[in-house]
Formats: C-alpha cells, sequence, structure tokens
C-alpha cells in the first residue's frame, strides 16, 4: 500500500489519530448522492468532478472565491476537527465568504468542544484552508485550522495544527522530509441499532441481515447465506450482501478525490466490510479520511444502513481496526528498504523501536475505549503482542510481504 520496496503497518482503530508523541521520533498518527450532485467544471489548475474536488495543484483564495460565484454556491460549509477526531461544522450565507475571512478567520464558542476551553477562555476562530475546497451542492465545504483569536497562533489541540508541527519536525530532524501513511480502516454495516442505559435497565441489540444469528429468523421467506462467524473474507454475493453498496461507497469516494485501491467484505459476519485509500503525507491523509469516513456513513444511511467503525460491537467475531502503513522517506528514496530483518533498514528497525518503546502512550491515542481492549484479544486476528514481526498478524507491528 505504501509506495516502493518496504514499509510498517501499526495496528490502531477506528481513527487517525495524530500524537505530539511524534516529536521523539516519528508520527502515529452522505452518500454523496448522485441524483443531487450533477456538475462539473474545470478551473484553472483545479479540476472538479461532479459533486467533489478532485485537485491537480493547490486552489488560491481567489480561485475558491471565483468557484463560489460561477457555481451558484449558496452556503459555505466550514469544518474543524475536534480533539477526540470527530468532524464538527458550522455554516455561513456564501455572502459572508470574503478574501479575508482566509486570515481572519470566523469566531466560535471554543467551550462547547470537548477537551478545549473553558467557559472564561471560550473565544475561538477557525481558518479556512483553500486547497480543502469541495462542492456538495448548493454547498462549499472548506477544511479549516483553528487558532486563538487573541494571538492568531495556530491551537495547541487542533489536530491539523499538531500534524503541521509534526511534518514541520521531521523536515527539520534531517532524519528524513517525508512521512506516508496508508491507513485501512475497517467498519460494520448494520440494519439496526439500539441501546439504552438508565436507573433500571441497560442493553444494546445490533441487527445485520448479514448476521449468522439470524439463520432461523422468519424473513419471509429467509434466503439464508449468512457468512458464519470468522468466515466473511471473503465470499461472492449472495453471502456478499453488500457488494453494490460498498461500490457505491468506493464510486462516491473516488468522485471526492480520494484514490481508492480496493473493497472487500472482512472477516467479521454481519456486514464487516474495508475499503483501502492510497497512502499520502500525514496531514493530507488526516484530512481525507474524515472526509472517508463521513461519505462512508451517509452512503449508508442513504440505503437505510447505519455504519460504524466501533472496534468491537460484535461479541465472538472479528472487530475492526485500521492498520496503518507508514514509511519515511528522503530526497524520493524509502529509508525503510534495506538489507536487516524482513528486508528493513537500520532506520526502519529504530522507527519499529520507537513505536514499541512509546506504545504505553500511544495507545491512549490509538485505542482511547473499553470497547478497543475487547478487541485486543487471541483468536480474532488483532495485535495481542507489542512486538514487531514479518507477516505475523498479532504483533502490534507488522512488516508485509
Amino acid at each position: 500500500m505504501v509506495p516502493a520496496v518496504r514499509n510498517l503497518e501499526v495496528a490502531t482503530e477506528g481513527r487517525l489519530v495524530v500524537s505530539e508523541v511524534f516529536d521523539r521520533f516519528l508520527g502515529d498518527r452522505e452518500q454523496l448522492a448522485p441524483g443531487i450532485l450533477d456538475w462539473a467544471v474545470s478551473l484553472g489548475h483545479g479540476h472538479y468532478v461532479r459533486g467533489c474536488t478532485r485537485r491537480v495543484g493547490q486552489l488560491t483564495v481567489t480561485e475558491v472565491l471565483d468557484l463560489v460565484r460561477n457555481q451558484g454556491i449558496q452556503a459555505i460549509d466550514l469544518r474543524f476537527i475536534d480533539l477526540p477526531g470527530l468532524w464538527q461544522h458550522f455554516t455561513i450565507p456564501a455572502n459572508q465568504l470574503e478574501a479575508s475571512t482566509f486570515a481572519e478567520g470566523v469566531g466560535f464558542d471554543g467551550s462547547s468542544i470537548r477537551g478545549w476551553k473553558e467557559i472564561e477562555e471560550s473565544d475561538m476562530l477557525v481558518v479556512p484552508d483553500p486547497d480543502t475546497a469541495w462542492v456538495k451542492i448548493p454547498s462549499l465545504v472548506l477544511t479549516c485550522d483553528v487558532v486563538s483569536p487573541q494571538t492568531m497562533e495556530p491551537y495547541s489541540r487542533d489536530p491539523r495544527g499538531i500534524a503541521r508541527r509534526a511534518e514541520t519536525y521531521l523536515a527539520g530532524s534531517g532524519i528524513a522530509d517525508t512521512a506516508y501513511f496508508g491507513p485501512e480502516a475497517e467498519f460494520f454495516i448494520f440494519d439496526d441499532i439500539r441501546f439504552d442505559q438508565n436507573e433500571h435497565s441497560g442493553f444494546y441489540f445490533l441487527d445485520s441481515i448479514e448476521g449468522r444469528w439470524n439463520t432461523g429468523r422468519d424473513e419471509g421467506p429467509n434466503l439464508g447465506y449468512k457468512p458464519r462467524y470468522k468466515e466473511g473474507y471473503f465470499p461472492v454475493p449472495p453471502s456478499d450482501k453488500f457488494q453494490d453498496l460498498r461500490n457505491e461507497m468506493m464510486m462516491n469516494l473516488i468522485e471526492c478525490g480520494l484514490e481508492v485501491e480496493c473493497q472487500h467484505h472482512e472477516v467479521a459476519t454481519a456486514g464487516q466490510s474495508e475499503i483501502d485509500i492510497k497512502f499520502n503525507k500525514m496531514l493530507q491523509m488526516a484530512d481525507d479520511l474524515v472526509k472517508f469516513k463521513y461519505i462512508v456513513k451517509n452512503t449508508a444511511h442513504r440505503h437505510g444502513k447505519t455504519v460504524t467503525f466501533m472496534p468491537k460491537p460484535v461479541w465472538n467475531d472479528n472487530g475492526s481496526g485500521m492498520h496503518i502503513h507508514l514509511s519515511l522517506w528522503k530526497d524520493g528514496e524509502n529509508l525503510f528498504a534495506g538489507d536487516s530483518y524482513a528486508g528493513m533498514s537500520e532506520t526502519a528497525l529504530y522507527a519499529i523501536g520507537g513505536v514499541i518503546e512509546h506504545a504505553p502512550a500511544l495507545v491512549a491515542l490509538t485505542n482511547p475505549t473499553t470497547n478497543s481492549y475487547k478487541r485486543l484479544v487471541p483468536g480474532f486476528e488483532a495485535p495481542t503482542h507489542l512486538a514487531y514481526s514479518s507477516s505475523n498478524r498479532s504483533a502490534a507491528v507488522r512488516i508485509p510481504m
């Protein structure tokens, strides 16, 4: 997945999280319905396809403003990433977007965002990044950086700001000039989810047309073909009931500028799936992954399904991880390729050592919930050993072929 000879695969899950541990050595890190997205336009060196942006080069502020005027955009959706990694947004009328907005930003209440500001210091700004512009008619979507209004300095807890600092630090370290990240995001597609916890009861209930537990259900008629537990990798339809839906997700991702490598059913029953997107630099990949989750969830929602990236929603079957392929490069050369163990270089082995050394800190970010550790148990292809190994999927760091 990562270019050239060798790369590391770090087992994580759910979110592509950027950690300041990078400063020690390296980084951790709607349905867009076709019927409402029929437009296409070429603008300068930026190329747009139906519904979303596919950029060939960067966009300037002037080009973004021209796009708003020429395409009849009515609203500007300003989005940013909170500390836990969720996309947040608010919307302004298109006539409120000016060139000065890209320098001065737009205010919001930072005390209402988890883990950020106290109420007595709540004022914050989002500053749009013009290179992130894409269209979901009749809105233009811009991903923003978060800054302090008093100093106009990047906010220390803004994940995009952390990613920028990490990339700058790496380039200044002399070790490498580029780090590539390639996540493999796994998820479940459910038909029904219910849960409650109150003073006198608590429960959760999940269901899927594919669920093995539904072999005896009256479905008027039940046509069978429910994948057995741990045998969902990867039969053809009709056992795989979500091939067409994943194809639609894949095409929506491609239309929005993401380079998809493949899609397939995963090991678990009940619609576990995976769609792989091509590696990229840290900040671009982080932006792409939140867009990926947004598109996948909304594509499913349009079809009356719900998608979850939760690590272990189904007991006694494989959970969902997010392997992250990573490699360090300098002057166009892959620094992880060499003649040591499994074809790795000494630099790669030191990088592995850095991940293992700082694992106790990293898991607070890469595996942040109690549900995470219900997945990390033997027998379900989840990493259970703080070790590295060639091709061994139970190791925290795996070196693929």
